[in-house]
């Protein structure tokens, strides 16, 4: 707190001291007190004051700084109260006692917090754990079905599955804990497993494959957590799926292509991007911004198939945890294309 502010929340202090002092520059000769004492008296009573409000500035300065870098949020603000040291004044000890009752209320309330989640996510899994056997029998049963309608009940189970898996990947991107282990992987490899997953969507949707962007590159090696990323590239792929280009209205057939290429070989910087792209219906620029938004499912959410909004928040979501960057590009009519960015530093190579 400056000096000045200090001034503005004392107004009525000074302003009283300003008084007395007028007074007994009025009073005192009155009484017969000379000109030379009043001016002294009056002269000794403004030091003593303004003395006063020096020192009351002085002493509360240092805490009232800390409790403007807390309003202000500077830093961790349940951090920052434990480094505040307790000031040895009757107002400044009261303020302190108060903020050190508040920030232990905040972290038993977030350890509560940590703790349900910790027990919803134990839910999750032992849901969709239990969850995976009926399903598994129904695929099992149906797969020797040759009806029409087996088929189609096929894929309803086979989206249940799909959502199934989201609900399991959305507890645990919401958990404090750290459920991934980064490890070097072959990223053609972590592509060719992604598509097999989807591989009955791909053929039923018609949506040829071409991974040749692959295939003509060397070390395509990355650091990420396998099974993260390869339902992360699901993802991808079943919105490729969804918004697909369609021959009789588009004048196309559906196709979704991989690339990736190192940049940066050799540096600090070296990286490898991987593109997906496909020649789909494309994303408006107005929703270009917010596809990776929860919830969020735009113009084409709305006049295509079913969309929940958390297919591309999921795919941010853990590439931000594995720190990979992505980003997307769109063209409406011509089609869309998301890049996976994998930082890797060469020393850590095995």
């Amino acid at each position: 707190m400056s000096l000045l502010d200090f001034l503005r929340s004392h107004v009525v202090r000074v302003a009283c001291s300003v008084l007395v002092l007028a007074l007994l520059a009025a009073m005192l000769p009155v009484v017969g007190v000379e000109r030379a004492a009043m001016e002294l008296v009056v002269l000794l009573v403004a030091v003593l004051e303004l003395v006063g409000l020096l020192w009351e500035w002085l002493r509360g300065r240092s805490f009232m700084r800390s409790l403007a870098g807390l309003a202000l949020g500077e830093e961790d603000v349940l951090d920052a109260v434990d480094t505040i040291p307790e000031p040895e004044y009757p107002e400044g000890e009261l303020t302190w006692g108060a903020l050190q009752s508040i920030a232990q209320a905040s972290r038993r309330r977030s350890a509560g917090l940590e703790q349900e989640m910790r027990e919803y996510r134990r839910y999750v899994e032992l849901w969709v754990h239990e969850i995976k056997t009926p399903l598994a029998a129904m695929n099992l049963t149906l797969a020797n079905a040759r009806s029409e309608d087996a088929r189609a009940l096929s894929r309803e189970v086979a989206r249940v599955e799909a959502d199934v898996e989201n609900a399991l990947y959305y507890a645990r991107s919401t958990s404090v804990a750290e459920d991934y282990l980064l490890r070097r992987c072959d990223l053609a490899q972590l592509v060719r497993d992604a598509v097999k997953s989807r591989a009955r969507s791909l053929i039923e949707a018609h949506v040829a494959i071409d991974v040749a962007g692959l295939e003509g590159e060397k070390d395509l090696w990355v650091y990420c957590d396998p099974k993260w990323m390869t339902f992360i590239l699901g993802q991808l792929i079943d919105n490729a799926v969804r918004y697909r280009a369609v021959p009789e209205r588009d004048g196309r057939a559906a196709q979704l292509r991989f690339s990736a290429s190192v940049e940066g070989a050799g540096s600090a910087n070296e990286h490898v991007v991987l593109r997906v792209g496909d020649n789909g219906c494309g994303i408006p620029q107005a929703d270009l911004g917010r596809i990776f938004e929860r919830g969020f499912t735009g113009s084409n959410g709305r006049t295509h198939e079913r969309s929940t909004g958390m297919g591309l928040y999921l795919v941010r979501t853990l590439c931000e945890k594995m720190g990979l960057a992505v980003s997307a590009r769109s063209t409406v009519g011509e089609g869309t294309g998301i890049d996976i960015t994998f930082p890797r530093e060469r020393s850590r190579a095995v």
